[in-house]
């Protein structure tokens, strides 16, 4: 059974296509990644927040570009349209793995590349002790780590279950929808939070964790998280079993 699910995750990445780049997808992705800097980026370079929208948006936009292809391979086997869902819905979990893996090892390759260097032009500067700094209030963020975990859940199901809608304009109206109300409601959020006290800016998972009402904004995100992944995965597999897919329609 997992010899099959194993080959069958690979045929599904089989059936990508070749990544072209345009000016539109230039435009999309740099969009995407400013929106991302502002809400989640203050005074101190916040990456691994930014890399928690950016992943599962990625993972999505891989698996349209994967029900849309000219060679759907995965379409080929005698399988059932609800174990071709389900398994869409695992390939985009799959595929974050695999972005984070690739991610820690660039991570580690650039940071030993970097400090290598350092040191073969300045060793002495890894003898001195390092300077005295202001003394930072130490922060808990696991209230934040969870809430963008919730995020990054409500991403990734939602997403997918809109990339199984086969009409076109109505797909995009979907991630259209959904992009504004993701993102206007960030937005409101962040508005919302106090500054961090290590910082002069809002500092988002700080700030959050130390926000009053923020119990009470990571249990409904909490619960709308299991409801919208219940419904996405419902709703995904009757989109798909509706009619075939169409082509060239990413």
């Amino acid at each position: 059974m997992l010899k099959k699910l194993i080959a069958y995750q690979k045929l599904l990445l089989n059936s990508m296509p070749p990544i072209q780049m345009n000016s539109k997808k230039l435009l999309f992705i740099f969009v995407i990644f400013f929106m991302n800097m502002f809400i989640f980026t203050g005074n101190k370079s916040s990456s691994s927040d930014v890399i928690t929208i950016i992943f599962p948006i990625l993972s999505v936009w891989m698996i349209n570009r994967i029900l849309y292809s000219d060679h759907r391979l995965f379409e080929t086997v005698p399988v059932s349209r609800r174990y071709i869902a389900l398994n869409i819905f695992l390939l985009s979990i799959v595929i974050i793995f695999i972005l984070y893996l690739l991610g820690f090892i660039i991570n580690i390759v650039f940071a030993g590349l970097l400090f290598g260097g350092l040191y073969l032009v300045y060793p002495q500067g890894f003898n001195q002790s390092p300077p005295q700094s202001a003394v930072h209030q130490i922060i808990d963020t696991t209230r934040g780590n969870i809430l963008m975990l919730c995020i990054l859940v409500i991403i990734l199901f939602a997403g997918v279950a809109i990339t199984f809608i086969k009409n076109k304009k109505h797909r995009f109206v979907g991630f259209a929808g959904f992009a504004a109300i993701g993102y206007g409601l960030l937005f409101f959020l962040k508005f919302s939070m106090p500054i961090s006290p290590n910082s002069d800016r809002v500092e988002f998972l700080e700030s959050f964790s130390i926000m009053p009402q923020g119990n009470a904004i990571l249990l409904c995100t909490a619960i709308a998280a299991v409801v919208i992944c219940i419904t996405s995965v419902f709703m995904g597999y009757k989109f798909y079993v509706g009619k075939s897919i169409g082509t060239k329609d990413y």
